[in-house]
C-alpha cells in the first residue's frame, strides 16, 4: 500500500497547488471566470501533465537502476527533454485550457514549471510516505505489549526437619533462539520476503534488495550498513553494500568489475575496492 499512499499525497499536493494558482492568475488567467472555474482549468493542465511526466519519471528512474547511470542528473535532463513534445501535443491539441497560456514558448515554459512541480511533489511525497510510515511503527511499537519476564524460582532454604535443603527452581522449556535479525530488517515492510542480499544508495534514499523484489527507504546508506548489525558482507563501492551469500559470480565491466547477485541483479564493484575484496575472499577467484 506503500505507493497508494505515495499516490494520495501526490494528488493532495496537486489539487492545493491548482487552488493557489486559481487564486494567484499567472499567465494571465486571473480575469477567466471565477476562482472556482480557474482552479479547475489549472488542476486539468496539472492532472493531464502529471498522467504522462509521473509514468515517465519512473521509467527514467528504472533506466538509472538498470544502466547504473547516475540517477538525478538523468531523471532532471531526461524530464527536461520530456517536456518538448509535450508542449507540442499541447499546442496541437488546441484545448481550451492549453490556450490559456498563450503560444508555443508560454506552454512550453509551462511544460517545463510542470515538469519540475512533478519532481518536487513526488520527492516531497515519498519523504512524508517514509515519515509516515516510520512514525506508524513507531507508534506500534509503544502500543506492542512488553514481553513477559519469567520470575526468578526462589533459592531460600527449605526446613525439611533433618537438613537444610536448597529447593530447586523448576525446568523451564528453553525456546531455540530465533535466528539473527539485522535491525534493518524491521524497517522493511510485510510484503519485503526473504533476507536483505544488498543495499544500494539512491540520492537520500537506500534501496534494500531482496531475494524477491526491493524496497526503497529514507535513510543514509553508512546508518543502513550499521543496522545490518555486522551481518558478513562488504561495502564494494560508495552506494553498494553486498551480503556475503548474496555472492554468485563476478561480471567483468571495463576496468572494473560487477557482482552477480543471487537475485539477478547486478551490484558495482569500485576499482580501488577489488584487491581488497579479493585479498578478503569476498570476490571468487
Amino acid at each position: 500500500m506503500k505507493w497508494l499512499r505515495r499516490i494520495l499525497l501526490e494528488l493532495s499536493a496537486l489539487i492545493l497547488i491548482s487552488v493557489i494558482l486559481g487564486f494567484l492568475g499567472p499567465f494571465g488567467t486571473y480575469l477567466e471566470g471565477d476562482l472556482a472555474s480557474r482552479a479547475r482549468d489549472w488542476a486539468i493542465l496539472l492532472f493531464g501533465a502529471y498522467a504522462t511526466a509521473r509514468p515517465t519519471m519512473e521509467g527514467l528512474r528504472w533506466t538509472a537502476r538498470v544502466t547504473h547511470l547516475p540517477q538525478a542528473p538523468l531523471v532532471f535532463w531526461g524530464m527536461m527533454l520530456f517536456s518538448m513534445p509535450v508542449a507540442m501535443l499541447w499546442k496541437a491539441s488546441g484545448a481550451p485550457e492549453a490556450n490559456l497560456i498563450g503560444g508555443y514558448a508560454s506552454i512550453f515554459s509551462f511544460t517545463v514549471l510542470c515538469c519540475l512541480l512533478v519532481m518536487v511533489v513526488a520527492w516531497w511525497a515519498e519523504r512524508a510516505e517514509a515519515s509516515l510510515a516510520q512514525k506508524r511503527e513507531d507508534w506500534m511499537a509503544d502500543l506492542a505489549p512488553a514481553p513477559p519476564v519469567a520470575e526468578r524460582a526462589s533459592r531460600d532454604p527449605v526446613d525439611t526437619g533433618d537438613a537444610v535443603a536448597i529447593a530447586e527452581p523448576a525446568p523451564l522449556d528453553q525456546p531455540a533462539p530465533p535466528p539473527h535479525r539485522p535491525r534493518l530488517r524491521a524497517r522493511l515492510s510485510a510484503n519485503f520476503t526473504g533476507e536483505i542480499l544488498a543495499l544500494e544508495s539512491e540520492d537520500h534514499y537506500v534501496r534494500v534488495h531482496g531475494s524477491r523484489g526491493s524496497e526503497l527507504l529514507l535513510i543514509r546508506l553508512r546508518d543502513a550498513i550499521a543496522e545490518m548489525d555486522g551481518l558478513p558482507g562488504e561495502q564494494t563501492h560508495r552506494s553498494w553494500w553486498v551480503a556475503r551469500d548474496a555472492v554468485e559470480g563476478v561480471h567483468p565491466r571495463g576496468r572494473g568489475c560487477e557482482i552477480n547477485l543471487t537475485n539477478g541483479e547486478r551490484a558495482l564493484v569500485a576499482r580501488d575496492s577489488m584487491e581488497r575484496l579479493t585479498r578478503s575472499r569476498f570476490l571468487p577467484s
